[in-house]
C-alpha cells in the first residue's frame, strides 16, 4: 500500500521497473531479434551463391545457425556447426530416407529438374551407413568407418535442427522439415516466391525480460 511504501522510505508515486546496482539505476529493455526456427531466404549481392537461406534452430540454450545454399555446380548445400557445405541430399539419406522416389515426393516440386541433378550425384549412396560415412569424410572425421558413422550420427542427432528434437526417433521429422525447407528455398530462388524481409516484424521476435534474465 502507499502507506507501507512511505513507512519504508519509498516514493509511492515511483513507477518502479528498475533496480539499483552500486547506486546506479538499471532497467531491463526488450531486445529485437530474428525469429528462431524459421527459414528466411534472401538474395546475396556478393559471395559464391546467389541466394541463401538462414534458420536459427533454437532449443533451450542451444541456438545453432543453419545456412542453405545453391552453388554454381547446381548442388544444394547446408552448413551448421562444424558441418560446412554438405550436400543436402547426402544429409537426407544419412537421416534414413534412401529411396530417390520418396525424396522427390517429399520435396514435392512441380519442376523437379534441380532435385534430379542432386539425386543423380548421390545415386551411389545406397545405405544409411554409406551416406553417414560420406558426410563424415566431408567434415574431416578420420577414424575407422564404425567410429566415423557413429560420430556423424551423433552430430546429426544433436546439432541438426535441434528444435525438432535430439533423439534418434526425431530423424524422420528432421527429414520432412529439410525437404520442406529445400522446397521453399528452390521456389524462392526460382522467382516463384518473394524473398523474406528480415526487417518485417513477422520475421522477428521480441525478447522480453524473462528470456533475457
Amino acid at each position: 500500500s502507499r502507506e507501507d511504501l512511505v513507512k519504508n522510505g519509498e516514493d509511492p508515486d515511483d513507477l518502479g521497473g528498475y533496480f539499483i546496482i552500486n547506486g546506479t539505476e538499471k532497467t531491463i529493455i526488450k531486445i529485437e531479434d530474428l525469429a528462431a526456427n524459421k527459414l528466411l531466404v534472401s538474395k546475396n549481392k556478393l559471395g559464391i551463391s546467389t541466394y541463401s537461406g538462414n534458420i536459427f534452430s533454437e532449443r533451450g540454450s542451444y541456438k545453432i545457425p543453419h545456412t542453405f545454399e545453391k552453388l554454381k555446380d547446381g548442388m544444394f548445400y547446408i552448413t551448421f556447426t562444424r558441418v560446412k557445405r554438405i550436400p543436402i541430399i547426402a544429409i537426407i539419406k544419412a537421416l534414413g530416407m534412401l529411396k530417390d522416389e520418396e525424396i522427390m515426393k517429399t520435396i514435392d516440386l512441380p519442376d523437379s529438374s534441380d532435385i534430379f541433378v542432386n539425386l543423380y550425384e548421390f545415386v551411389d549412396l545406397k545405405t544409411e551407413d554409406d551416406a553417414l560415412d560420406f558426410v563424415a569424410k566431408k567434415i574431416g572425421i578420420t577414424q575407422t568407418k564404425e567410429i566415423r558413422v557413429e560420430r556423424t550420427r551423433d552430430i546429426l542427432n544433436k546439432y541438426l535442427l535441434p528444435h525438432l528434437g535430439i533423439e534418434p526417433e526425431d530423424r524422420r521429422l528432421k527429414v520432412l522439415n529439410l525437404a520442406k525447407y529445400l522446397q521453399y528455398f528452390v521456389r524462392v530462388s526460382n522467382g516463384e516466391l518473394p524473398t523474406d524481409d528480415k526487417d518485417h516484424y513477422m520475421n522477428k521476435k521480441i525478447k522480453m525480460s524473462g528470456d533475457l534474465v
